[in-house]
């Protein structure tokens, strides 16, 4: 029991960061804070062992946002992207981060504070869509909105069993491969929660929710780069920036291995 008590208070304090990530990374916090109380079954590892790290100079491109929710005041969210990485974090290369590995579909959470990293491995599963939900979009023209990177951003409503369940501004073509990482991002958040799905309540499981978070993660990025999102519940994200190409320090990649690993 007290070994349980002491994963739970690690995965708790995983959880009280700033805030700042929590928009972005949804469906990992749900996931997590639902499965504290079956954490007995997860292990302890040094966290050494747990990510190929790069060296030298790694090529990427960065994406900013600003997001902001109800009650909250406005965060930055930075998603930089490699060949063989995505890193979430608020901008600040000493900040806490979620670590996606590309290769294995690993996903790693670093808390600097209480010095811990969560490991959520990757569990695909069936990604079909449940018969009772029925997924359509709909265009929003609007010729006068200005070019983004020499584009035209597209408006799009989506929706689930005619309930909108969020909608965004999307530019086609624009950073392909950023794009390619964000939704492989989405898709592992996805993974995981659909593994997990027997910890959710029956009261969340709605239409939006499963396609948006559990089925059909990738879904938004099919229109392309996202420059703007919002929902119904206060939730917006807005693209303030990106950068094509930069080479930045490895250690921006590196779990730290000092810290204790808790795997899921």
């Amino acid at each position: 029991m007290n070994d349980l008590n002491d994963r739970t208070s690690t995965m708790n304090a995983i959880l009280k960061t700033d805030g700042r990530l929590k928009v972005a990374i949804v469906p990992l916090l749900i996931t997590v804070a639902l499965l504290v109380a079956v954490s007995a079954c997860s292990k302890q590892e040094d966290a050494a062992a747990v990510a190929t790290q790069p060296n030298g100079p790694v090529n990427v491109s960065i994406v900013s946002y600003m997001e902001r929710e109800a009650g909250v005041d406005p965060y930055p969210v930075r998603v930089i992207v490699s060949n063989d990485f995505v890193r979430l974090d608020d901008g600040y290369d000493a900040s806490d981060f979620v670590l996606l590995d590309r290769k294995t579909r690993t996903l790693y959470s670093v808390a600097h504070e209480n010095r811990s990293v969560l490991v959520i491995e990757n569990q695909p599963t069936d990604a079909t869509l449940p018969d009772t939900i029925t997924l359509t979009e709909e265009q929003v023209s609007d010729d006068e909105a200005p070019q983004i990177g020499g584009k035209q951003p597209v408006h799009t409503r989506y929706m689930a069993n005619d309930t909108t369940c969020f909608e965004a501004v999307s530019v086609e073509g624009l950073k392909a491969d950023t794009v390619a990482g964000m939704q492989e991002f989405a898709i592992a958040l996805g993974n995981r929660q659909r593994a997990n799905m027997h910890t959710v309540p029956e009261t969340m499981q709605t239409p939006c929710f499963l396609s948006r978070y559990v089925y059909t993660p990738g879904r938004l990025f099919a229109q392309g780069l996202p420059v703007q999102l919002w929902d119904e519940s206060g939730f917006y994200r807005s693209l303030t920036d990106f950068v094509d190409s930069e080479q930045v320090a490895p250690n921006l990649f590196y779990v730290p291995d000092d810290y204790p690993a808790l795997s899921l």
